[in-house]
């Protein structure tokens, strides 16, 4: 999952009251007849010649990571076709894409996260997006879950996605070296380490309990160490959110707050802290997403990685695509010809390799070389695991989401030790709708 931001699930009803305040009254809805209609990508092009310039919104709240390697990405694009001009503006975030959707005003391209959250098929719905079946996009590169990602009712709506996303504990082996420390075998030897950590006076784990999303990262972290296969369960209907190892992978979070793992203040500092708290020597790890990697390597500490292991030392680890390159096209672009290369050229080795020399991702393709060993040490785990926040999701339903429960009541309440991990697993069975069995 990018630090990604992952966006919340969405129905057309709920878009439609938040982006009627946003927009002061504006009374059109993704509905209505001002939402456009997919077209065919051959139906609109440039004459021959013309200079084009594509409007393209890129991730707001990873500008930071990203702003480096798109600025070469499009270099290069635009060096191959020198009649595409493109205008790349850190522009898109929840609001700002409501916004845009509710005035039907999107630009040429944008961002999505494919199949991670309902979002884009919402978006597919309600006709905002250009198909691309028929683009003849070369997808030889990639797997049929990557396909998967970007496909809607068995047709393609986005460039692929080649980075894998997790979250892995950042730490500082100098820290861990003076306190006896080294990479924990299994999850009781990762608990004495905190322990010892705390003993001896400094922080084991930072924690940005002021960010909704930043302090949900050892949640989802822990979720597929403990409980992947009950995860897996109450996905597919076969088990519930109520299952023992669930409750223990909440409680486990609770725990950590409770034992002071997170410090003293950690309720009140925002990610920008937490990050200055473990680069600056005051914490011994922080909890984080590949994504970050850049930001860590940056700092010039002694920088360590590893996955949490579970009770028997397997190291599974949650899993998604990275949406850093993954972009759909408006179904109202007047340039689709030019926006399909550009998509084409994101879904290639080059852009590709800009995107990993730059940050560090953990690539999913094999053409696409680590940048250093620190990558490869991202990579060292036993098992890909699911996401919590997917697996949510797909539990959700318009009227009870419980992904969003799970953000906004579950994880406060037990940061503060308000509920236990079982009660906070029985708030999210309770609005939970899981799929029928046949």
């Amino acid at each position: 999952m990018t630090k990604n931001k992952t966006v919340m699930l969405l129905t057309v009803t709920v878009m439609s009251v938040l982006l009627l305040q946003a927009c002061g009254g504006n009374s059109s809805t993704p509905g209505s007849s001002s939402a456009p209609s997919s077209s065919n990508p051959k139906s609109s092009s440039s004459p021959s010649g013309d200079k084009v310039t594509l409007k393209v919104w890129g991730d707001l709240g990873n500008q930071a990571v990203l702003e480096e390697p798109f600025k070469k990405i499009n270099a290069a694009f635009e060096a191959k076709n020198p009649n595409i001009k493109i205008k790349y503006d850190f522009a898109q975030n929840d609001q700002s894409l409501n916004v845009a959707l509710q005035a039907n005003e999107l630009p040429d391209l944008f961002w999505v996260q494919g199949d991670k959250t309902s979002k884009m098929s919402e978006m597919v719905k309600n006709g905002f997006l250009l198909d691309l079946t028929s683009a003849n996009m070369d997808l030889t590169r990639f797997k049929a879950p990557e396909k998967d990602y970007c496909t809607v009712n068995g047709k393609l709506y986005c460039s692929l996605p080649s980075f894998f996303d997790t979250n892995v504990v950042y730490y500082n082996k100098d820290i861990f070296n003076k306190n006896g420390l080294g990479v924990p075998k299994n999850w009781d030897e990762f608990v004495q380490g905190l322990d010892k950590l705390k003993t001896a006076g400094v922080t084991p784990i930072a924690l940005a309990g002021k960010s909704e999303w930043d302090r949900a990262w050892p949640v989802f972290a822990l979720a597929p160490a403990f409980a992947n296969n009950a995860i897996q369960a109450a996905q597919l209907g076969k088990g519930k959110l109520t299952d023992p190892a669930f409750a223990q992978t909440l409680q486990a979070f609770r725990d950590f707050a409770e034992k002071g793992y997170f410090g003293k203040d950690f309720l009140a500092q925002d990610m920008a802290g937490a990050q200055f708290s473990f680069t600056n020597g005051k914490s011994a790890a922080i909890i984080d997403g590949t994504w970050n990697n850049a930001t860590y390597v940056a700092s010039g500490i002694n920088l360590g990685r590893f996955p949490i292991p579970n009770k028997e030392g397997k190291r599974v680890v949650q899993s998604s695509y990275s949406n850093f390159m993954t972009y759909a096209i408006s179904a109202q672009t007047k340039h689709s010809p030019e926006a399909i290369k550009y998509l084409s050229f994101l879904s290639g080795q080059e852009a590709q390799q800009i995107m990993e020399d730059s940050t560090g991702l953990v690539p999913t393709i094999k053409d696409i070389k680590p940048k250093d060993d620190g990558v490869k040490e991202m990579a060292v785990f036993d098992e890909a695991g699911l996401n919590i926040y997917s697996v949510l999701t797909v539990l959700s339903t318009p009227k009870s989401n419980v992904a969003d429960t799970l953000m906004k009541e579950v994880i406060p309440k037990l940061m503060t030790s308000a509920i236990t991990g079982e009660q906070g697993a029985a708030i999210l069975d309770k609005i939970a709708t899981y799929p029928a069995q046949k």
